[in-house]
């Protein structure tokens, strides 16, 4: 049995709401990583963000059988060898432990079927594959989500992974706002006096992007007047692709939040004084507490830039949505490849490629091949990160 027979009508946009609710309630994570763990048919799941120049952990949340659990976490952790493999991951793609190894060399496999965590842990309790996914990649954080499988559940499928990456790009939303939510006001009592004492700066939009509530941070911004603005109340992005990608997300969100899928994360706001990015968390079906407003659509989140320098490829994919297979395409595009070029490197047909093309052209609004290279030079030199 894969994981397909077991969605039936609304259990995935159930979960992804859940991962939203998540967001200001903390709390909550608990029973949502539950409900991704039985989805996946897994034994236990992991979800962390982890901050680099300290090693520790500034987010963790796990579900499973206590007895597996707590081995792993006291004897276990620094054995598991599958972390160097991370930098080499893509964000939102599903690993499983076979692709694991192919990313990590010849050796790895009977490194890990070798090692004492698997001598001991592993086989010991009949666990088998996972499905682990990279949601950040920044000089300061990680984070990963790890849904781990025993020798009961039939082979991880395509289909299986699809799902997950279906369910990855919610999950990366909600840590990577939740992350900007410092762990003494996770525990405020309402969505309200979170957003009100953060530094980041924070706005309530209604569908339309007029501006129901800005957080001082954001005001300050605001009369700035450079890179964000209002007019008329409403919110406006003097980047024009930021905006109207900002506005898509927002509309979207309202409309369906479960097809936002990688859209409204990590926008690059490229004209601002002091290189920012935009995420998008959307409200529509958010508890009243947690909206200010009947009418509040989305709080848009804009947090400073980091150090690491993005390029135009990661700036084209926050800003259009593109997935992860079609960042990857248009990866190759930006080096020249022709359709066929790429396909025989995706190792992939023809037919998909020109598919997946078609599709990139229609979110970016480019007509071929050399107008997305256009499109990506225009982003050139890199954007910097939050």
């Amino acid at each position: 049995m894969s994981i397909q027979p077991n969605i039936n009508g609304r259990a995935l946009p159930q979960i992804v709401e859940a991962i939203y609710d998540s967001i200001a309630d903390v709390g909550r994570w608990q029973s949502t990583l539950e409900s991704i763990c039985k989805l996946a048919i897994g034994r236990l799941a992991m979800l962390a963000v982890v901050d680099t120049s300290s090693n520790s952990a500034r987010f963790s949340m796990c579900c499973g059988d206590p007895a597996l659990l707590e081995p792993l976490q006291r004897d276990y952790a620094s054995e598991v060898p599958f972390f160097k493999a991370l930098p080499k991951m893509d964000i939102d793609m599903p690993f499983t432990v076979d692709s694991i190894y192919a990313l990590q060399g010849p050796d790895a496999r009977q490194n890990w079927i070798e090692s004492r965590i698997v001598r001991e842990w592993v086989e010991p309790n009949r666990l088998d594959d996972f499905f682990w996914v990279a949601l950040i990649k920044q000089p300061t954080r990680t984070g990963t989500m790890m849904v781990v499988t025993d020798k009961d559940r039939p082979q991880i499928s395509a289909r299986d992974l699809d799902l997950i990456s279906t369910l990855a790009p919610h999950v990366r939303r909600a840590v990577t706002i939740g992350d900007l939510f410092e762990a003494e006001r996770r525990k405020a009592d309402i969505f309200a006096s979170i957003v009100e004492s953060l530094d980041h700066p924070v706005l309530i939009v209604a569908d339309d992007m007029q501006i129901i509530f800005a957080n001082p941070a954001a005001e300050a911004l605001l009369a700035q007047n450079t890179s964000v603005t209002s007019v008329r109340g409403q919110l406006s992005f003097a980047y024009g692709n930021a905006d109207a990608a900002i506005g898509r997300a927002v509309e979207l969100g309202t409309r369906n939040e479960f097809a936002l899928g990688p859209s409204g994360i990590n926008i690059p706001l490229v004209r601002s004084m002091v290189p920012a990015v935009a995420h998008v968390m959307p409200l529509a079906r958010r508890d009243i507490s947690a909206r200010m407003s009947q009418r509040a659509a989305a709080a848009i989140f804009i947090a400073a830039a980091g150090a690491a320098p993005v390029p135009a490829l990661e700036a084209i994919a926050a800003l259009f949505g593109l997935t992860a297979a079609e960042k990857r395409v248009a990866g190759h595009v930006a080096t020249g490849l022709t359709r066929r070029e790429i396909a025989a490197a995706s190792g992939i047909s023809d037919g998909t490629i020109k598919s997946q093309l078609a599709t990139i052209f229609d979110k970016t609004s480019t007509g071929d091949q050399r107008e997305l290279q256009l499109l990506m030079r225009e982003l050139t030199p890199p954007l910097r990160s939050a």
